[in-house]
């Protein structure tokens, strides 16, 4: 008799069962062969345990630190956020809050100013470090000569720590003796600026000359202190973009760029119509990836401004998370709120990119 057996199913032959292991078969059960056909099955389900086992071993390691090290404090601090538990407060004095940490965190002056410096921060930096490194690689991408060694002098600040870099600047913007201002005072004859102690905004600073006075922090835009925070942040992360581009530029074909010129296209059509519709799945991924770094910035913040820069200007919510979870009086749920927060707005805005951007990306065939 003829049983198609599927995973993992029992068949039922004249009173006898028989088990099916994991993958279409067609079992031939008769009366004489019974025993031979279990001993086939029983080996198979060996192989099969010894199989899976084999693989949970190796992956067991790897589980358990991400289980230990990930997930299991991934709902620690959902379960933290619920509750109103300050550092050093015993189990006892912990209580359910609910979803107060969320709503006082909208109700915080001090946040809702971090959120803002925070969407400063992004819009400013990853456009300006993206369009920066497609130009880089572009002329990189030509035949010029010492190009390797050109890219890995761009790419050196990367794999720079942050920590290095930050201090190395704010020496930089230092008012007396950086170099900044020495370069604005002898060389273009203007007055030293307070780089990172300067709280007005960027564009009412250059109106001020002009007599128009913005009353908004909204049109201010980001203050000095935080655009010289964004500078650091374009010249250590342009590299790295830099190299992945220039990964895509190689990949285009010269054939399209051949016929493109046959055609009489300018340098502008063919990096309108062949360049840059072709990079598209690498500009995707670079800015999903730069803008969730930049949501994530708190070394420069913490190293070049340590106390949130002049009247709070470059605190970000990362850098406010940490104030209010492990300085002053330890706001644990607080800050775990505030990082979950942090969490939804970038899943909102990745998700906003990929259903609207994600339609332009063209994949070569």
């Amino acid at each position: 008799m003829l049983c198609a057996a599927r995973q993992p199913r029992v068949c039922d032959h004249n009173g006898l069962q028989v088990l099916s292991f994991w993958r279409p078969a067609v079992l031939h059960v008769a009366r004489g062969g019974n025993t031979a056909s279990l001993n086939h099955l029983a080996s198979r389900r060996k192989k099969y345990l010894k199989e899976n086992l084999e693989a949970f071993a190796y992956l067991a390691p790897a589980g358990i630190i991400l289980l230990v090290f990930w997930l299991l404090p991934v709902l620690l601090s959902i379960c933290v956020s619920l509750t109103n538990w300050k550092g050093g407060d015993t189990l006892d004095v912990v209580r359910f809050v609910g979803l107060h940490n969320y709503l006082r965190a909208f109700g915080d002056e001090l946040f809702l100013k971090s959120l803002l410096n925070t969407f400063n921060y992004v819009i400013v930096s990853v456009p300006t470090t993206l369009v920066l490194a497609l130009i880089i690689a572009m002329l990189l991408n030509t035949k010029i000569k010492f190009a390797p060694i050109f890219r890995t002098i761009y790419f050196l600040p990367f794999v720079t720590t942050w920590v290095a870099i930050s201090i190395v600047w704010k020496y930089f913007y230092h008012r007396e003796f950086g170099l900044a201002n020495h370069l604005l005072t002898n060389y273009l004859h203007l007055g030293r600026l307070e780089w990172l102690s300067e709280p007005r905004g960027l564009v009412e600073m250059l109106l001020a000359p002009l007599g128009i006075d913005i009353g908004s922090p909204l049109l201010a835009g980001p203050s000095l202190a935080m655009v010289s925070i964004v500078l650091t942040t374009v010249w250590r992360d342009i590299g790295f973009c830099m190299i992945i581009f220039l990964a895509g530029l190689q990949n285009i074909h010269r054939s399209y760029y051949e016929a493109a010129e046959i055609d009489g296209a300018s340098w502008w059509q063919k990096f309108r119509h062949i360049t840059f519709p072709l990079l598209s799945p690498v500009t995707f991924f670079l800015l999903i990836i730069s803008m969730i770094n930049a949501f994530k910035v708190f070394v420069p913040i913490f190293i070049m401004t340590p106390s949130g820069g002049p009247d709070n200007t470059t605190s970000t919510m990362v850098f406010y998370l940490y104030e209010q979870g492990f300085r002053g009086e330890w706001f644990l749920g607080y800050a775990a709120a505030i990082a979950y927060i942090l969490f939804v707005i970038i899943m909102i805005l990745t998700i906003i990119q990929n259903t609207i951007l994600g339609r332009r990306v063209h994949y070569e065939a």
